[in-house]
């Protein structure tokens, strides 16, 4: 794939991009209203979509089959632009976040349940394991973008496989737009998307909360466990 092609992935679809915006906009709109009143919500939803727009074509791109790293970097760029818009406005990452948490819980429900199922086989199936781990090895030569991480064998109790990021463009696209505070609270969209996934992710640490690796560990049938200074459980 040349770097043309690639600089301009997200840009060729700046429609559906748009559009998959506006659909969760819809989705999430009474859960503003309901905090935050109707003229707010109006207002920071115009707003957010401006900042959206804005930033999709500094999403960070990423070469090769990576289709869930592509997913996580739009769900990133939706995220940070609702801080934007709401920073705008004097509220904090925190506001912000819970919104997005919301937003993000209320979109995965749209995904079909069988949808789920399969999804969650394949991710706990030889095949995506071994993929994790071919990927893993490439990226320490060749990041994707600034993603580089390690694979970890299961220890057969407590994780079936895991990941140690030691490179993330996620929380890069979050520095290189003055939303370094933010990237904390970013990285707690794994609860939603574990939850709903059947990941069973297990985390105690990540990059943006000064560690030297997001130490992924994923368990089947197991729930959800992470550790964040900036999250509390029932948030």
């Amino acid at each position: 794939m040349s770097r043309k092609k690639i600089e301009n992935y997200y840009i060729a679809r700046k429609p559906k991009l748009l559009k998959d915006f506006d659909k969760t906009v819809n989705i999430v709109k009474k859960v503003i209203i309901s905090r935050y009143g109707e003229e707010f919500a109006n207002t920071i939803l115009k707003e957010a979509r401006q900042e959206f727009e804005a930033l999709i074509p500094h999403i960070p791109t990423i070469s090769g089959s990576t289709p869930a790293l592509r997913m996580f970097l739009i769900i990133s760029a939706w995220e940070l632009a609702a801080y934007k818009a709401m920073k705008k406005h004097g509220k904090s990452a925190k506001e912000a976040w819970e919104l997005c948490h919301e937003a993000l819980k209320v979109r995965l429900k749209t995904v079909p349940k069988f949808v789920c199922h399969l999804l969650k086989f394949l991710f706990f199936s030889s095949f995506v394991k071994e993929k994790a781990r071919k990927v893993a090895e490439k990226t320490q030569k060749h990041p994707l973008g600034d993603f580089a991480f390690k694979f970890v064998e299961g220890d057969g109790e407590n994780f079936d496989w895991g990941v140690d990021y030691t490179g993330c463009s996620i929380y890069k696209f979050m520095c290189d737009h003055d939303a370094k505070e933010f990237a904390p609270y970013v990285c707690l969209s794994d609860i939603a998307l574990s939850d709903t996934l059947g990941w069973g992710l297990i985390r105690t640490e990540t990059l943006a909360e000064g560690a030297e690796r997001c130490n992924f560990r994923f368990k089947k049938g197991g729930k959800t466990k992470i550790s964040s200074t900036v999250w509390k459980k029932g948030v």
